[in-house]
């Protein structure tokens, strides 16, 4: 019955939180459970709780409040025996907890279920390539990558560094774009009134409520926290309205993937490889000796997802010769079969290599 059907479920979940988060960042409004929720979670909401009852537990579709705190864990997590393996989507989460967004999977599960609906990813890459159509042609590739590299190295950014890497990188036409990539320092990242730079992303460090563990806070991003499970304190910023924090959207579709992307590309370089962030304003992560090697590194929690989303298309990545598609590091500890299971589900037509960042840069020097 399609009732019980989990499959289902989670593609109507994550199309209605997709929706929702859309909605509500377009209003400027709040979370409500009223008649202005999107009906595909409204109906995605409703099979949950057909679920819960069936298997006599706790109903997480009653509240979408409820739904959505759940959905911050991966499926496995909630309780369901339904969710757990060998479920295909066990290992997703929907909602990134500290900023309050889809996550990819997310958003590629919402794909998947028939949705149509514009990605936040694509409207920013949509908005730095309508501004980067300003410039002359044979500069907007370096234009590209010079703004992509800038907010991913640093996504938390003293104003005066911001206006001066515009003029030095005669980026003035574009100022206005790379602003709208960055907000005021939040208060909720302050501490007695100074803010503390993350010693391994250089974003910000949050306070926790466990100030025991984490005395002086955590980051937010959520591969750095993977990455680095210990967190490390840079500088401290006692001049915080001075400084600017890339927005929520930019960290999780720019800033998170692109701390692997900026490792692989940095050792390659430091090995002597002629590498390349963003080729061709962006047909891979990583471009080796022009046209004959791309990277393109994905964050995907689920394998199951990300083969899907690959064997759909794989854009411009296919003008590379070779193409490797690499994962963070922390998916095989998390999944010690991440790469074996992408490898079997995926049926796309171009040939792919998977590995994970680290393999890839042994394999290139």
């Amino acid at each position: 019955m399609t009732e019980l059907n989990p499959n289902v479920t989670a593609l109507l979940l994550a199309r209605g939180f997709a929706e929702l988060h859309d909605r509500v960042n377009a209003d400027g409004g709040v979370v409500r459970q009223d008649a202005g929720m999107p009906p595909r979670l409204r109906r995605g909401l409703a099979l949950l709780s057909g679920l819960c009852l069936a298997e006599g537990i706790e109903d997480l579709g009653a509240s979408v409040h409820v739904a959505m705190d759940r959905a911050c864990e991966p499926f496995s997590d909630w309780g369901i025996a339904a969710f757990r393996a060998p479920f295909s989507y066990a290992d997703v989460a929907l909602v990134d907890r500290e900023p309050g967004i889809p996550t990819p999977d997310c958003r590629e599960l919402a794909l998947l279920g028939g949705s149509e609906m514009a990605a936040q990813e694509d409207i920013h890459h949509t908005a730095l390539r309508a501004t980067v159509q300003a410039f002359p042609g044979r500069q907007r590739d370096r234009v590209y990558t010079a703004i992509r590299e800038f907010i991913v190295r640093h996504p938390a950014v003293a104003y005066a560094d911001r206006e001066r890497f515009v003029v030095e990188g005669g980026l003035v036409a574009a100022a206005r774009a790379i602003a709208s990539f960055y907000r005021p320092v939040p208060a909720g990242t302050l501490f007695d009134g100074a803010a503390k730079l993350c010693g391994h992303c250089g974003s910000l460090l949050w306070p926790d409520r466990d100030q025991v563990a984490y005395p002086d806070g955590r980051c937010r991003i959520r591969q750095c926290r993977l990455a680095y499970p210990h967190p490390a304190c840079g500088a401290d910023i006692t001049s915080p309205a001075e400084w600017q924090l890339a927005t929520a959207a930019a960290m999780a579709y720019w800033v998170g993937p692109g701390l692997d992307e900026i490792r692989i590309h940095d050792a390659l370089r430091a090995a002597g490889r002629d590498s390349v962030l963003y080729p061709q304003s962006d047909a891979a992560d990583v471009g080796v000796d022009g046209s004959e090697i791309g990277i393109d590194v994905k964050a995907y929690a689920s394998p199951v997802v990300l083969a899907a989303k690959l064997t759909r298309s794989i854009g411009r990545f296919a003008l590379f010769r070779r193409r490797i598609l690499a994962v963070p590091d922390d998916k095989l500890r998390l999944n010690p079969r991440y790469l074996e299971q992408l490898r079997d589900v995926y049926r796309g037509e171009h040939r792919l290599e998977f590995m994970t960042a680290s393999q890839a840069i042994r394999a290139l020097t």
